[in-house]
């Protein structure tokens, strides 16, 4: 049984890899410290491989693993009052191919990393993981109502961001 949970963990990780990394880095904006909850979400996989119901898919459910994950960090740094977002982004992710240029890039994560951490989690499911909205109802557990109405605040909240900032239209367009 071990040998095939190893297996079958390892089939995960080779086929949601990407995905898990992109949505914990769009969560912490930290390259380093992504790793290590990439890590760590694939860890507590394995150990819970077993009472994984298949409800959902596996990619959610390692989303709402990695979900937790994050905002437990999200609460330490919120009372260790952590430096704020530091603007080395990878050049590779997907998002790139939705902007012109890779400063928009930048500026689309700075201001993410500013929303809370509820809009933060939609936008990143709905916009840079292209999850439906059943499946963000089941990551979050909640309703999908809820999640309608969070990512329209959490793009709201972005809008207003971007045009505060001189040609803020991006958003507007983009969305």
């Amino acid at each position: 049984m071990d040998n095939e949970k190893r297996h079958l963990v390892m089939e995960w990780y080779e086929s949601y890899y990407d995905d898990v990394y992109r949505f914990i880095l769009y969560m912490l904006g930290d390259k380093q410290l992504c790793e290590d909850f990439v890590h760590d979400t694939f860890v507590r996989a394995y150990t819970a491989a077993e009472r994984f119901d298949r409800r959902s898919s596996v990619k959610t459910w390692l989303f709402s693993i990695a979900k937790h994950l994050v905002l437990d960090e999200l609460r330490k740094r919120k009372r260790r009052k952590l430096f704020p977002f530091e603007q080395e982004i990878p050049s590779s992710l997907n998002v790139e191919q939705l902007f012109e240029n890779k400063e928009a890039v930048i500026e689309l994560m700075s201001d993410i990393q500013k929303l809370k951490p509820n809009y933060r989690l939609v936008i990143i499911l709905k916009m840079v993981e292209d999850c439906s909205t059943k499946e963000i109802s089941d990551i979050l557990d909640w309703s999908e109502e809820k999640v309608r109405k969070t990512l329209s605040r959490a793009l709201h909240s972005l809008r207003k961001m971007s045009r505060k900032e001189e040609g803020g239209g991006q958003i507007e367009q983009t969305f």
